[in-house]
């Protein structure tokens, strides 16, 4: 017990506290005595320490804490003693629990050994060891799935197993040298593949260096593949857009377009004149085996375009049957004129194509062929735009309409026969105005749209061979007598041209003739210009001749001249002015006739009336044979000089310059009959 009670006191004067560190930022003295004068405040505070004071209250904390320790060791003595019988019987237990795991461990180990012994046995004496096997064992592995076989004892000697060493070491050299051989071989191959593959990717490179998109194939990442097709196009050709350029054993570049690849084919446009054939595109030559693969890429990207222009074209053309367009499954044909007509065709092409001698129109079946792929192409561009643009949530699944290919050629071709016909109506105007010495002319004039700054400059030049046909005529009858007229045809709906006349807002014809808003039908127009060449000729000879003695007047129509009854006989005198067509049936010849006429009204009687002479009439003479009556009428002819393609060019200003032959002017005729009084009995002459 003293033992245990000095150990227990050695013990206890141990500091338990954690070890002091030297502080780095140690407390001044004014801090150390503010410190103290805190903690000794009940005993005077820093002045009434001293060093005995201090060794006093150490003694006395060390007495104090000595009897602490004493009491506490005699009460842990007296509290074991009170528990040493309880701890004996828990003691009993706990060994009685330890013999009883450790027979259980064994048991176990028993069982583990009984199982795989008999497992082992299963193999040979299955019906005795299955018995003793457990039943989880038997659930968990199927029987005889573990065997033991006695191995004998190795025969080979000390000699022979250093004659196996020598032999893996010759085997071991004999390797090492082949792999050496083949390590030099391979260094063969490898220089031969660089050199390969750096020709491949030189020739990759150019084919990039000339415009040629390449990137890899969707299908094959390791291979590269350039586009031949559009990414506008419908879905059946954005599938074959693709094609690899696979590397040849020389390592030149192979085109390969898949299972998809079709044979080279073109678009031809023949032109037809009273089923004879006048014109036809010139037919590419099929590329040669031995050619670069920069002429294979663009034969195929032509061939996937000819296919796409094809398809489209037998789309369209099923929907313009009403405006002379036939299609079957080889040829499509539209009409350009009564007696000529384009034949469209996909051809196949061929390695020694002859190519044919020129013809006439060679030059128009190339235009329709350039204006179908520019048409097919500004298509393009403009679906790559719509695709650009953000899309309707809800979309319409109408069908979409076939693309606009042969439509502009058709309004094209109608506003041009428009042109034909109005130059062919004007020319022999001006010219049979001019014979009777009046100072006319006319020019036509294309408008173009002013350029878009969003379009391109080949945009504008497709924007205006199709979204802008418009020509403007103006005509000049007298000086200061002038009408515009407008000339508009639209590619939508049925591509029946507008006309719209348009006069001076002073100008006395607004009233006296004044034109409709517009118009549909050029014989309407025709007319339209016929009545105010009547009328303007008419207010010309009003305000140019003196009105001596009863005066002229107009009379309800404007083409009319009225002079009141005077004189012995009270006869009233009316000239007239008309313009109208004619033609002459032997020849098919269109002209234009202006026709003065005078008639003399006494009382009830009427003795002539030429009024009434028909639009059209037949002329059986020729145009310079003229008849002087010196009384009734008095006519000019012109007849339309060229109803060739020459007088439908109207890129730029026409004007008509043909001189025609003298005759009796306007006034000449005229002033005779102006001046005429009633008691004068000569005949005009």
């Amino acid at each position: 017990m003293d033992s245990e009670k000095d150990s227990t006191k050695t013990d206890l004067l141990l500091s338990l506290g954690p070890v002091q560190t030297p502080s780095c930022n140690d407390d001044s003295l004014a801090e150390s005595i503010s410190r103290i004068n805190f903690q000794r405040a009940d005993v005077g505070g820093f002045r009434t320490l001293t060093e005995e004071s201090l060794k006093e209250e150490i003694s006395g904390k060390k007495t104090k804490f000595d009897d602490n320790v004493e009491s506490d060791s005699d009460s842990i003595e007296e509290e074991e003693e009170e528990s040493d019988e309880p701890d004996r019987v828990k003691e009993l237990s706990n060994a009685g629990l330890e013999l009883l795991g450790q027979i259980e461990s064994a048991h176990q180990a028993a069982m583990f050994a009984l199982d795989f012994v008999s497992l082992s046995l299963t193999k040979d004496l299955p019906a005795q060891a299955t018995s003793t096997v457990s039943p989880e064992l038997q659930k968990l592995v199927g029987m005889s799935t573990l065997g033991i076989d006695k191995l004998n004892t190795s025969r080979i000697t000390e000699s022979q197993q250093l004659e196996e060493k020598k032999v893996v070491m010759g085997l071991q050299a004999q390797s090492l040298s082949k792999t050496v051989d083949s390590i030099f071989a391979s260094v063969k191959g490898l220089e031969e593949e660089i050199e390969l593959e750096t020709k491949y990717w030189e020739r990759i490179l150019d084919i990039s260096n000339k415009g040629w998109a390449i990137c890899r194939l969707p299908s094959e990442k390791q291979t590269l593949g350039v586009r031949i097709g559009f990414s506008e196009s419908s879905q059946a050709f954005q599938s074959r857009s693709l094609a690899a350029l696979r590397r040849n054993s020389d390592g030149s570049v192979s085109l390969d377009q898949g299972i998809a690849k079709s044979e080279p084919q073109a678009i031809r446009v023949r032109i037809q004149s009273d089923g004879i054939e006048t014109g036809s595109t010139a037919i590419p030559q099929l590329t040669p085996d031995n050619a670069a693969v920069e002429e294979f890429i663009l034969q195929a990207r032509s061939t996937i375009f000819a296919e796409e222009l094809w398809q489209e074209l037998q789309r369209e053309a099923r929907t313009l049957l009403a405006f002379g367009v036939s299609s079957t499954v080889n040829k499509i044909t539209f009409i350009l004129t009564p007696s000529k007509s384009a034949v469209i065709d996909l051809v196949s092409l061929f390695p020694n194509h002859s190519s044919s001698s020129p013809k006439l129109d060679d030059h128009l079946a190339e235009f329709i062929h350039l204006a179908l792929q520019l048409n097919l192409r500004w298509v393009h561009r403009q679906a790559r735009r719509r695709r650009a643009q953000p899309q309707p949530v809800l979309k319409s699944n109408s069908i979409p309409e076939p693309y606009s290919l042969i439509r502009p050629l058709l309004t094209r071709l109608a506003h041009e026969r428009t042109i034909t016909n109005l130059t062919q109506t004007l020319q022999p105007l001006i010219i049979v105005l001019r014979k009777a010495s009046v100072t006319a002319s006319f020019t036509i004039n294309r408008t173009t749209l002013p350029p878009s700054v969003s379009l391109t400059k080949a945009e504008q030049v497709l924007t205006s061979l199709t979204a802008h046909l418009e020509s403007v005529a103006i005509v000049k009858i007298l000086p200061g007598t002038e009408f515009t007229l407008v000339t508009r045809t639209s590619t939508s709906r049925d591509m029946v041209p507008a006309f719209q006349i348009q006069l001076n807002k002073d100008s006395p014809f607004n009233t006296l003739c004044p034109p409709p808003s517009i118009f549909h039908r050029f014989s309407d127009v025709r007319e339209w210009i016929f009545w105010y060449t009547s009328c303007a000729l008419t207010s010309y000879l009003l305000g140019t001749l003196p009105n001596k003695g009863p005066e002229w007047f107009l009379s309800v129509n404007p083409n009319l001249l009225k002079r009141e009854a005077s004189g012995p006989t009270k006869a009233s005198r009316l000239i007239s002015i008309t313009t109208s067509h004619i033609q002459d049936t032997s020849n098919g010849k269109n002209g234009v006739r202006i026709r003065v006429s005078w008639e003399k009204i006494d009382g009830l009687k009427q003795e002539t009336n030429i009024l009434s002479v028909p639009l059209i009439k037949t002329v059986e003479a020729i145009e310079e044979k003229q008849e002087w009556k010196g009384m009734d009428s008095y006519d000019w002819f012109a007849w339309c000089e060229k109803e060739t393609s020459e007088s439908t060019n109207i890129d730029g200003e026409r004007h008509e310059e043909t001189q025609p032959i003298p005759q009796k002017s306007l006034l000449e005729i005229i002033t005779p009959i102006w001046s005429f009084k009633e008691n004068d009995k000569n005949v005009l002459t």
